[in-house]
C-alpha cells in the first residue's frame, strides 16, 4: 500500500487520482475481500481525500463503517472524526438518502457523540426545511467549513424552493438561501435558476409557467334552453 501511496503522489490532477482510487476501492470490495480490515488505512486516506478535493464515493465510506461495526477492535481515538466526515459528506448528497445509509451503521456509543448529534440536529433542520435556523447552527462548529458543504447545502434549498413555490418573498429568500460568500452573489443564483424579482418578491419559476386568468363567457340561444324550461 505504501508503495501504490507514493504512485498516487506523482499524479498531479486530483480527478485522475480519485478515478484511480476508486477503482482500487471497488477492486476491494469485491466479494469477501470487502470488509478486509487490513484496507481500512487505504479507505481512510480514501475518504480525506475526498474531503480535501470536493469527492465522494458512497460506497467506500460506507465501507469504513462496516468495518467498524463488525471488526470493534479496529475502533481507535480517530474514529469519532472519521465518522463525523463520513457523516457530513453523506449530507452533502441530500435528497438522495446516503446520510441514513450511514448513521445507520453506527453503534450506540457513536450515535450518542456530542458532534454527531449536532450533526443529526443539521440533518433534521435540512430536512424539515427550517433553512433559516440551518444556516446558523452550522457557523457553530468547524466541520461544517468542509469544501462544498454550504455550496451542496445551498444546492439543497434550491431544489426544496422550486418544488414549494411560485412565487416568495425576497427577504424570505435570502434568509433561506443563507450568507453568501464573496464569490456569489444573489443575482447569479436568480441567473442560474432562471427566477425574476417582481417588487418585493421573487417569481420562481419560468415566465411561460405563468398562467393567464381568462373569462370564459357561452351563449346559448333560445332555441337550445327552451325545451329545458318546458320540462316539469
Amino acid at each position: 500500500y505504501n508503495e501504490y501511496k507514493s504512485y498516487l503522489r506523482m499524479v498531479p490532477d486530483p480527478r485522475i487520482r480519485f478515478e484511480a482510487m476508486r477503482e482500487e476501492a471497488r477492486h476491494a470490495m469485491q466479494g469477501l475481500h470487502r470488509l478486509n480490515p487490513e484496507k481500512l488505512d487505504f479507505y481512510i486516506d480514501y475518504l480525506k481525500f475526498q474531503v480535501e478535493h470536493g469527492f465522494y464515493d458512497v460506497d467506500a465510506n460506507l465501507n469504513i463503517l462496516k468495518l467498524y461495526q463488525f471488526s470493534p477492535n479496529l475502533v481507535t481515538r480517530d474514529t469519532a472524526g472519521i465518522v463525523h466526515q463520513i457523516l457530513v459528506k453523506a449530507l452533502m448528497q441530500l435528497p438522495k438518502p446516503d446520510y441514513v445509509l450511514c448513521r445507520a451503521q453506527l453503534s450506540q456509543d457513536l450515535i450518542d457523540d456530542p458532534l454527531t448529534k449536532k450533526i443529526d440536529a443539521v440533518a433534521t433542520l435540512l430536512e424539515t426545511c427550517q433553512f433559516a435556523e440551518l444556516w446558523t447552527t452550522v457557523d457553530q462548529e468547524k466541520i461544517f467549513e468542509m469544501k462544498g458543504f454550504r455550496e451542496c447545502v445551498r444546492d439543497f434549498v434550491v431544489h426544496v424552493i422550486k418544488l414549494t413555490y411560485k412565487n416568495i418573498e425576497k427577504d424570505f429568500l435570502l434568509q433561506m438561501l443563507g450568507p453568501l460568500g464573496p464569490d456569489e452573489k444573489f443575482e447569479h443564483i436568480l441567473e442560474e435558476n432562471n427566477w425574476a424579482v417582481e417588487g418585493d418578491g421573487v417569481f420562481i419559476g419560468h415566465k411561460e409557467e405563468m398562467a393567464e386568468s381568462k373569462e370564459i363567457v357561452e351563449k346559448m340561444s333560445i332555441d337550445v334552453v327552451q325545451p329545458l324550461l318546458a320540462i316539469r
